[in-house]
């Protein structure tokens, strides 16, 4: 008589521990790595996002033939969101009569938005060549940057003097941003 020893298909409980802390242990490796994708990501795509509502608003001054201003939702806080509108009473703020063009996203918590601008309030505005302007001269530009943040990674949008717009990361240009 021949005594069969038969295999069971599967995996036993020792091998299924190894599997977990090696899983396990690689995840732990790559979650850091992968938080500082995440918020790398979160600030390219909100800086992107109010790069297009710049050119929208300078596009539109340019069609309509009219100051287009880009200010924030809220009084002086970026990160509350934004909005493209024509502000027919220059207080900076959508009220009514003011004909709302765009309404950007809500930003991620923990953004933090810093505007560098020559005039310290907080708004945008395009006058009908294109170019960045104050709220009180047309003469005189509104240019400067806007410094978006969160956690290690930045992302900075710098305004020219004629209205262009350009895009940069200080943490990885360094002094060419």
């Amino acid at each position: 008589m021949r005594i069969r020893l038969q295999r069971q298909a599967g995996t036993g409980l020792m091998e299924l521990l190894i599997t977990i802390g090696i899983l396990s242990a690689v995840a732990a490796m790559a979650l850091p790595g992968f938080g500082a994708l995440l918020d790398r990501l979160r600030v390219m795509t909100i800086a992107s996002q109010f790069q297009e509502a710049m050119n929208l608003a300078r596009a539109e001054a340019i069609r309509r033939r009219t100051r287009v201003d880009l200010v924030p939702m809220h009084q002086k806080n970026w990160v509350t969101g934004w909005q493209v509108l024509i502000d027919l009473d220059n207080n900076h703020l959508a009220n009514t009569g003011d004909l709302v063009l765009h309404t950007g996203p809500t930003p991620p918590s923990g953004l933090r938005i810093d505007a560098r601008l020559r005039d310290p309030k907080a708004y945008l505005a395009f006058d009908p060549s294109g170019r960045p302007r104050s709220a009180s001269s047309s003469t005189v530009p509104q240019i400067g940057s806007m410094v978006f943040t969160l956690g290690n990674e930045q992302r900075k949008i710098i305004i020219s003097f004629l209205g262009r717009v350009r895009s940069c990361d200080p943490v990885r240009e360094g002094s060419s941003c």
